[in-house]
């Protein structure tokens, strides 16, 4: 690959101090072929998982995830945003006239949410137990997904409207809400409905409605499930809530209009929702907020906000929220103004990579090869502000997820360990955008501050300030394995950190295809440093390189007897973290293996479909059972992958082929049909076993790139010229415009 083919190294802008519209801005100095891998590769492996579909576009077009502002506006509900707008001065009301009508559209609400049902119900209880210790589990997703989403989402809106048409009436009349003398109870159609007094009220979960009209009070919480309607309306005093209000497809809300708050559960809640939604508005008062697992701003298919529109607020979390969204869930946390503090923990991770899971502060993340995730999102208008999180976190998306942290003034504290401040990860975006003040961004581990990871955006967009960033590497506008990775910060006096040189605009290529990482600055006033040394501003023409194929080494057969008692899709779900980190649990890895060479075929139908933990353990343990087999398993092995040729694992088999084939004939139709193979990442592999000239051409027709740059590849080794280079992107023909050979560097595997 030649330095001056500068499309298929990653790219170092150099900006003036002012930015113009920065999307397209971007978009004008990038040839347009690089910013449309991910969608290529995409559009050529099937259909996406049911996700939102500003994910897909964003995917297609990077560089508009810049642009915070519209993604809040597209993925927030108008209704939803109601909730925040200024009050007009109104009239002196009684409480009972304003309760009538919102007691009716609850109600309105509850039966359209209702009839969201499709079959059994959650098993509240089984969800309860999964957030105590964590997230909800593959097996609750995929049974929240079975709900009606349409009328979740109409059911939602009707409950929004609601609450806002109450909030504005009661904002308006401000001290002149009249209330009966005394406490008051009566049934409604949304159920029962309790009245306070103005002192310092205690009041339990029995009641579907709560409207109390000062004191300092406390709320005892309970979950919000099987269609339950859940309000609370508190107009004034320092109070404080108890327990814990998750929603299990239910209709949940706080409505707090005034008072120092505390709301304090060591269980999931606070604006956190699945297959409902929850609702949580404090609209003045220093308030603080702690809750365990899944809070704060969560959601799985539905909606759950938290809106706190004034003071200097805490908020204190273990795992999954303040801004956090699952499969078909928007969970937002917005933050009016004041000097804030968000903190979130992390549980633990099973593949060892230096903190625990966090999944907070504008993340989302789906379920891999199944369900796509969410869109996450945390916004701060005003005040200096300070985030801590683990991994996961700031501004993170993982599998079709969309997170977003976008944090509008003060010289704000980001701090984090991996995974996080701008990083997608897996076909998915995740985007910090900090519009002005002088901010720190740290990274104790790496990956991220702009970063792009397999097929994925990140981007992290500071807009004002003197800034300081450090990470230990693979962060500051990188990319890795046809990712895209932006740092946009061109004003102020900065300050660059990093420990290796493989971040500011470092983007390796895969799938014979280029990454893209951009790093734009003002090198008028910007200062880079390496391990706390000065060094040289990096280089726009460095040119990264394909990376070598990974060896595949099959890990040591034990000795000792195979494990017993599991299947081989647990068995492969276990080995997962081991073959990563080199520590594979030898009696399960000999049980797969014993499995997989007595009846291929049979063990992989039995295989749970669309289960990632399960499929990308098999591409290596399938090789490693093929690769060890002596001349009798091994043909009984080739004719089962045979049979399973069109099955979901047709990408695993040709791996394995490609470590041993089989005889000639028999080899000869398994590629044929690989080669059929509706999707590209087999077609690849079906070439690579051909190996021939004829299929190389053909293969170069194809509108799929990693395709086109395979064949190229078998067609530099066979030493035979490409009859149409012209049919391929830039990218991939400039280097045969002078030689007609592609050099070393450019060749994928």
């Amino acid at each position: 690959m030649r330095a001056n083919l500068w499309i298929t190294a990653s790219l170092l802008l150099a900006a003036c101090a002012s930015v113009p519209p920065e999307q397209r801005m971007l978009e004008a100095r990038v040839a347009p072929d690089a910013l449309r891998v991910i969608d290529n590769v995409l559009r050529h492996e099937g259909p996406p998982p049911p996700s939102p579909p500003l994910v897909r576009e964003l995917l297609a077009r990077p560089f508009a995830a810049v642009d915070a502002a519209s993604l809040f506006e597209r993925a927030v509900p108008r209704d939803l945003m109601a909730l925040a707008e200024p009050a007009a001065n109104g009239p002196a009301v009684e409480i009972r006239e304003l309760l009538e009508p919102y007691l009716a559209s609850l109600a309105e609400a509850q039966g359209v949410l209702k009839s969201a049902q499709r079959g059994a119900p959650l098993d509240a209880v089984a969800l309860l137990r999964e957030l105590d210790t964590g997230l909800p589990s593959a097996a609750s997703m995929h049974e929240a997904a079975k709900y009606d989403a349409a009328q979740i989402e109409r059911a939602t809106a009707l409950f929004l409207q609601a609450n806002a048409r109450l909030s504005l009436a009661l904002r308006g009349a401000q001290e002149r809400v009249r209330f009966p003398d005394i406490a008051q109870r009566f049934a409604s159609a949304a159920g029962m409905v309790s009245i306070g007094t103005r002192g310092n009220d205690v009041h339990g979960a029995d009641a579907a409605v709560i409207v109390d009209p000062g004191g300092n009070d406390t709320y005892e919480r309970l979950p919000v499930t099987g269609g339950a309607i859940s309000a609370i309306v508190d107009l004034g005093g320092d109070d404080r809530y108890r327990g814990s209000d998750v929603v299990i497809h239910g209709l949940g809300v706080i409505l707090d209009f005034g008072g120092d708050d505390a709301y304090e559960s060591t269980g999931p809640g606070w604006g956190a929702a699945i297959a409902g939604a929850s609702l949580l508005v404090d609209y003045a008062g220093n308030d603080t907020y702690a809750s365990g697992h899944f809070g704060q701003g969560a959601a799985a298919f539905g909606l759950g906000a938290l809106l706190d529109l004034a003071g200097n607020d805490g908020y204190r979390l273990g795992a999954g929220g303040q801004g956090f969204g699952l499969a078909g869930g928007l969970g937002l946390l917005w933050d009016h103004g004041g000097e804030d503090r968000y903190a979130a923990g992390g549980l633990r991770d099973a593949y060892d990579r230096g903190a625990g899971v966090s999944f907070a502060q504008g993340a989302a993340t789906g379920l891999r090869t199944s369900l796509g995730g969410g869109i996450g999102i945390l916004r701060d208008d005003e005040g200096s502000d300070d985030y801590a999180a683990e991994m996961f976190a700031q501004g993170t998306g993982y599998y079709y997820g969309l997170g977003l942290l976008w944090d509008r003034a003060g010289a704000d504290h980001y701090r984090a360990a991996r995974y996080a401040q701008g990083n997608g990860v897996h076909q998915a975006v995740g985007v910090l955008r900090d519009e002005a003040g002088n901010d720190r961004y740290t990274l104790s581990v790496g990956v991220g501050q702009g970063m792009g990871l397999d097929l994925a955006v990140g981007v992290l967009a500071d807009l004002g300030g003197d800034d300081r960033y450090s990470a230990p590497n693979l962060a500051q506008g990188s990319a890795t394995d046809n990712g895209v990775g932006l740092l946009l910060d061109s004003s102020g006096s900065n300050i660059w950190r990093l420990d290796v040189p493989n971040g500011w605009g470092r983007a390796d290529w895969s799938r014979g295809l280029p990454s893209l990482g951009l790093l734009q600055y003002d090198p008028a006033r910007a200062s880079f440093r390496r391990e706390d040394k000065p060094v040289e501003a990096p280089r726009p023409d460095a040119v990264p390189v394909q990376p070598p194929e990974p060896a595949g080494r099959c890990p040591a057969v034990v000795q000792s007897p195979a494990a017993t008692g599991i299947t081989l899709g647990q068995a492969l779900a276990m080995l997962g973290p081991g073959l990563v980190s080199g520590d594979v649990n030898g009696p399960v890895f000999r049980l797969a293996l014993e499995r997989l060479r007595h009846d291929v075929a049979s063990e992989l139908a039995a295989l749970p479909q669309s289960d990632f933990n399960v499929a990308w353990p098999l591409y290596a343990v399938l090789r490693c059972a093929l690769e060890g087999a002596d001349e009798e398993t091994a043909k009984r092995m080739w004719d089962g992958m045979e049979r399973m040729l069109e099955s979901p694992y047709a990408g695993a088999i040709a791996g394995a082929l490609r470590a041993r084939p089989a005889p000639a004939p028999q080899m000869q139709r398994m590629v044929e049909r690989l080669a059929a193979n509706p999707l590209c990442s087999v077609q690849v592999s079906a070439l690579v076993l051909a190996n021939t000239a004829g299929a190389a051409q053909r293969a170069l027709r194809s509108s799929c790139w990693r395709l086109q740059s395979r064949a190229l590849q078998l067609l530099d080794g066979l030493g035979v010229a490409p009859e149409d280079p012209g049919a391929v992107p830039e990218f991939l023909r400039q280097p045969f415009q002078a030689s007609g050979k592609r050099s070393e560097s450019s060749r994928a595997p």
